[in-house]
């Protein structure tokens, strides 16, 4: 009594539990994936941005200001400074530094008649007693009589030969006065090679060569500099702006108004001289997280073509099953307002709960996807709870998947029941889409699409004003790809059906001649299931070989950028035994880099020892045409002659480098398309250091500025735990496992490829959900069919050899067909979008890894899930009792 009183609606709707129950798993199935994965693209992207933020070098982030100051100014310009940096960093903390260093000093005695004075220089640091320890003394304090309180670093104070405690005098270079100085403390720098002290080789060393050897600085109070020494000084701001609570959305807004610092600070101190680099910093990474979305949407775009296609076989499946119910409703007078009233109900009731319903489930979906060790390793913190986007998103999928949902049946209304009994009578015919052409139309789009994303650096536009926008046709390339391609693949279906029906028209078996038969008679019924299964294999064969692809970067990128397995600073006393004892060391190669000026622009250069520089060069093969160890042999050249060297293509032509004074002749007997050891896209040359100094200039050094370390097997852990340990394991150190953990632990990476694993994970779930439904919609239009068979006395062997084979014309083609397609697919698009999502332009090529072991075992899984169902099916059909679904039919 209760259900004759629900809606018509939802009476029609329980009446198909089935078929409805498999669009609403669908429809929560798309909601819930693509609102993850588009929640995922947002935390990741904001985690890339600010593990970016967060370890960016002060070089990129800070802003320099220097001038010249006089005591009585000096008060002035460093408040007109401070106020341009603040107004410039607007709501962004920044912490300004000033150090103020005074003119040349003479130690008593060495102020005349000295052509090579030492020399030294009074300093201010401001806050420099947060950045250093006292190693003895005291830190100097203001004081009005004539001895100067100072404070030395300890190498100054070793170089100097003076302790605390110790007095000297020194004169003015300039106005000829005489101060007398007592040191008051030695302090040690804690960590010399902070970015901070970048420039101040004398506060980190205690000695600067030049023109002139200069010792100290003698470190005073920032009043007794201005009080003493403030004749022709100089004046240094460091700002550093704490940009770790700077959001995504904030960095092209930040970078324009950072990028006013100078006229900001010159307004009010006109002879300060600007030098920021945070503008750049920030458009860059604006670009890098633009990229990062766009290539993160792939997947998204990907799964709205599956599922919707998904969707749409469901409601043919549907409208197919009810089309003589329609036409009968239609003949009975129902207009197609009515109907179409009904269709739409329909589909609302069923996708509208998805709606709300969604957003809840996409952190559950994302919290699983974080528990992958990759993705955990990264820090990315899925969100805890949905926000306003995620709700609009996941209700515009919803209604959108309502339209598609109702699409067929208001399709099917336009029959009468004489036409649609008419037309059960006829054989399939090819779908309106083929017929139309449109395949054809989408894979000239999709080639459109694939043209444009291998003809730039990343996916993305310029919109009018100049903003960066993403490209959408470039960001579809992929999906319309596969969706041409698995278009492409239906035209096989009925080909391959007459041909096997031909082929086992004349052979004894049962199974197979009536299988081919039904596929041939009918291949609609099973091109749909076809192209689901096609594209669900080939987006999962696509998401193992882009992530492939794009940990195979990383780890070239970190091989290339160290060279070799360990790069150590060279220090004074090293030699090939300091490095070949520790443990994994096979060899230590000697090398020394410098910049040169080659057909007038800068370069790099590497002179490396050639006899052992081809066991340490990781130098990936498609580089170059030589092996590391034939390049090393090329360069080792003898006295006399011009300079044998590797160059980038670049420069080829070069007949002639300049290092600092020396005009060198070089003669060309490599090319590599990239460098090792040097940053992706870098001109330079590789020579043997002993052929540079036996070409080089008289009296020229070229002392190893570096050592290239090769380890057992790549692996640096107990070398780089041994340098650690001798306080080398730090600083300029070079390690290409800490780079390649460093790449693959970037929240950038981890989180395509945690959008990849969401977009596989639900391609298999529609494909298995799609075959299973239209298996078992098709089992009970078929009750009839096998009952005659079981009357006939087929067993259930037999049984399930018919649909075995009749179903291997699904399963081995979409299986076959979506892991070649995904191959070819992959080829023409996966390397261009790795460079994108690299956002790298001119750098190290991205080869194509295809994950052979792990697409076989896909195929495999996904090929005992289906025979599973395939099995199941068969059993369903066999157990029925004939008798009883003959006689239904009778009564019908």
């Amino acid at each position: 009594m209760v259900r004759t009183r629900l809606p018509l609606v939802v009476r029609r709707a329980l009446a198909e539990p089935l078929l409805l129950a498999a669009a609403f798993g669908s429809i929560l199935l798309a909601t819930t994936a693509i609102s993850a994965l588009l929640l995922h693209a947002g935390s990741a992207t904001q985690a890339g941005v600010r593990r970016a933020l967060e370890t960016a070098p002060l070089a990129a982030t800070a802003t320099v200001v220097t001038s010249s100051v006089a005591a009585g100014d000096f008060a002035g310009a460093d408040r007109a400074v401070r106020a341009g940096i603040a107004h410039a960093h607007g709501e962004v903390p920044v912490r300004v530094t000033v150090r103020v260093e005074s003119a040349s000093y003479a130690l008593k005695g060495q102020d005349r008649g000295d052509d090579q004075p030492v020399l030294t220089r009074f300093a201010a640091y401001e806050g420099l007693d947060g950045q250093a320890d006292l190693v003895s003394g005291r830190w100097p304090a203001e004081t009005k009589t004539a001895m100067v309180e100072v404070a030395l670093s300890e190498p100054a104070a070793r170089v100097m030969g003076v302790a605390t405690g110790d007095e000297f005098t020194v004169v003015g270079r300039l106005d000829g006065k005489s101060a007398r100085v007592r040191v008051t403390g030695v302090f040690r720098l804690r960590d010399p090679d902070d970015p901070r002290w970048k420039g101040e080789e004398l506060l980190r060393y205690g000695t600067r060569t030049g023109d002139f050897t200069s010792r100290g600085p003698l470190v005073v109070p920032a009043g007794t500099f201005l009080d003493r020494f403030a004749t022709g000084a100089s004046a240094r701001w460091l700002a550093e702006p704490d940009l770790r609570r700077l959001s995504p959305d904030r960095l092209r807004p930040f970078s324009a108004s950072v990028a006013g610092a100078s006229a900001a600070v010159r307004a009010g101190c006109p002879r300060c001289t600007v030098t920021e680099t945070l503008s750049g910093t920030l458009l860059r990474l604006d670009r890098g997280a633009l990229v990062a979305r766009s290539t993160m949407l792939v997947p998204v775009l990907q799964l709205l073509v599956l599922s919707a296609y998904a969707l749409a076989l469901t409601a043919r499946l549907l409208a197919e099953h009810r089309r003589m119910e329609t036409a009968l409703l239609r003949s009975r007078g129902g207009g197609s307002p009515r109907l179409a009233a009904m269709a739409a109900g329909e589909a609302l009731l069923i996708a509208l709960p998805c709606a709300p319903a969604a957003p809840f489930l996409a952190p559950v979906l994302l919290r699983l996807v974080s528990a992958f060790p990759w993705i955990e390793a990264t820090g990315v913190e899925p969100p805890r709870s949905p926000d306003g986007s995620t709700f609009a998103v996941a209700a515009a999928v919803a209604l959108a998947c309502a339209a598609m949902l109702a699409a067929p049946p208001l399709l099917a209304a336009r029959r009468t029941y004489v036409e649609e009994q008419a037309a059960r009578g006829r054989a399939d015919r090819p779908g309106l889409v083929q017929r139309a052409g449109a395949d054809v139309a989408l894979l000239v789009l999709a080639a459109l699409a694939v043209w444009r994303l291998r003809g730039q650096d990343a996916p993305e536009t310029t919109r009018l004003g100049g903003e960066l926008g993403l490209d959408p046709l470039v960001g579809a390339g992929p999906a319309l790809a596969l969706l041409c391609g698995g278009m492409a693949a239906l035209r096989l279906v009925p080909a391959v059906a007459r041909a096997a029906e031909r082929a086992t028209r004349r052979r004894p078996g049962f199974g197979p001649a009536v299988a081919a038969r039904q596929v041939s008679r009918r291949p609609a019924r099973y091109s749909g299931p076809a192209l689901l299964l096609t594209m669900a294999m080939a987006i999962g064969v696509l998401s193992l070989t882009t992530a492939a692809t794009w940990r195979g970067a990383q780890e070239d990128r970190a091989r290339h950028l160290a060279g070799a397995a360990l790069r150590v600073p060279a220090l004074p006393g090293d030699d090939a035994r300091t490095f070949t004892t520790l443990p994994g060391v096979t060899a230590a190669v000697p090398a020394h880099r410098a910049r040169v000026v080659a057909d007038g622009a800068d370069a790099t250069l590497i002179a490396a020892d050639a006899a052992h520089l081809g066991r340490a060069l990781l130098l990936r093969p498609d580089l170059s045409e030589l092996s590391p160890a034939t390049l090393a042999s090329r360069i080792a050249g003898s006295a006399g002659q011009p300079l044998p060297v590797v160059v980038t293509p670049g420069l080829a032509d070069t007949v002639r480098i300049t290092a600092g004074t020396a005009a060198i002749p070089i003669k060309v007997v490599g090319v590599v398309a990239a460098m090792p050891g040097t940053p992706e896209g870098t001109p330079a040359l590789l020579a043997d250091l002993s052929a540079l100094r036996a070409a080089g200039a008289k009296g020229a050094e070229w002392p190893v500025t570096e050592w290239w370390l090769a380890a057992e097997g790549h692996d640096t852990t107990r070398a780089a735990a041994a340098l650690a340990t001798t306080g080398r394991g730090r600083g300029d150190v070079v390690d290409v496992a800490a780079l390649t953990a460093g790449y693959r632990d970037d929240p950038t990476a981890a989180g395509m490829q945690g959008a990849l694993l969401l977009g596989f994970a639900a391609a298999l779930a529609f494909a298995v959900l799609g075959f299973l439904v239209n298996a078992a919609v098709s089992a009970r239009e078929r009750r009839g069919e096998f009952a005659v068979l079981g009357a006939l006395g087929v067993s259930f062997r037999q049984t399930l050899g018919l649909l075995a084979v009749e179903q291997s014309f699904v399963i081995g083609l979409s299986l076959a067909g979506g892991v070649a397609l995904a191959v070819a697919v992959s080829a023409a698009v996966v390397p261009p979008m790795v460079t994108a999502g690299h956002a790298t332009g001119g750098g190290l090529p991205v080869l194509l890894h295809v994950p052979w072991p792990q697409v076989a075992v896909l195929a495999v899984a996904v090929l005992a899930v289906l025979l599973v169902i395939v099995a199941g099916l068969a059993r369903s059909l066999h157990r029925r009792e004939p008798a009883a679904v003959l006689r239904a039919g009778e009564a019908s």
